[in-house]
């Protein structure tokens, strides 16, 4: 009975990391789905006597595990690119950062977005000016700002800066036309605020008229439904392949920097230079 239980309660918590539309909670499941599903299969093996069931979470399993291993696939990388991105989480943490300064001067990235840019990290940003002179910090949270930094001229002069909000965005130059470069940090998923939050930036994104390049830290897998909100609004798909970004408590690796560009891209990652998540190299195409 109890490993009947135990089955069932593990098909229900995977059939609900579907529903982020209707929850948030189904999001903040789906960052847990394979590893949800490696435990599905597992206890179905102790139930070899209800072939039924055995069946049933077999057929589960394969599905969720499947939808995850085909979004890390990643979408399709095209075969010439537009432009080259640096995005980053910083880290709060104490450092100087000065690995990621040599790291950026080396790939001479077309932009770079940043978030967690703590006070202690300025010296980086000062340090980047002369190279991009084009720029945003806007104010976010006690661990940092977000920040774009832009070698190619400004389109116009508009620029979005919601303080406290997680959005930066520069409107540059590229080769293709106009374009809107945006940092996004968001918060952890349920219970915690990345919903409200989401519900207050995807507006201001739809706002911004013309082609544009969203990155940052989404604090969310790519299969989750606020992602494809994003790409949605923003008429953008994910750079991939989708290689884990970030260690969760030094234990469980899972990719919630993205990239988003009008026809995708492919991403590389950086070392973790101080910080608690890799940096990525971007190519995308506009």
């Amino acid at each position: 009975m109890f490993m009947r239980l135990s089955i069932i309660g593990v098909i229900l918590l995977l059939l609900m990391s579907f529903l982020g539309m209707v929850h948030p909670l189904g999001d903040s499941l789906s960052v847990f789905r394979l590893p949800l599903a490696v435990l599905l299969a597992v206890l179905t093996l102790f139930c070899y006597r209800q072939p039924t069931m055995m069946i049933t979470g077999v057929i589960i399993a394969i599905f969720s595990s499947a939808t995850v291993l085909w979004a890390y696939q990643g979408e399709s990388v095209p075969n010439s690119y537009d432009l080259t991105v640096y995005q980053k989480n910083l880290s709060f943490r104490p450092g100087d950062r000065v690995d990621v300064l040599e790291d950026i001067l080396m790939l001479k990235p077309d932009v770079i977005t940043m978030q967690e840019v703590h006070k202690r990290h300025l010296p980086l940003i000062n340090a980047l000016k002369e190279n991009y002179p084009y720029h945003i910090v806007c104010p976010f949270t006690a661990v940092g700002a977000v920040a774009v930094l832009s070698r190619l001229p400004l389109a116009t002069d508009s620029f979005r800066c919601e303080i406290g909000l997680g959005i930066a965005a520069l409107h540059i130059q590229s080769k293709e036309g106009p374009l809107w470069v945006v940092s996004i940090h968001q918060h952890w998923p349920w219970p915690f605020y990345q919903e409200n939050q989401a519900e207050q930036i995807i507006p201001i994104l739809s706002e911004l008229k013309g082609l544009k390049l969203v990155a940052g830290d989404f604090n969310m897998v790519p299969w989750s439904h606020i992602m494809g909100q994003y790409t949605e609004v923003t008429n953008t798909q994910m750079a991939g392949p989708f290689k884990a970004s970030f260690l969760f408590k030094g234990t469980y690796a899972m990719r919630i920097d993205h990239v988003l560009a009008p026809k995708g891209g492919q991403t590389f990652l950086r070392p973790y230079y101080g910080s608690d998540h890799h940096g990525l190299y971007a190519q995308v195409d506009l």
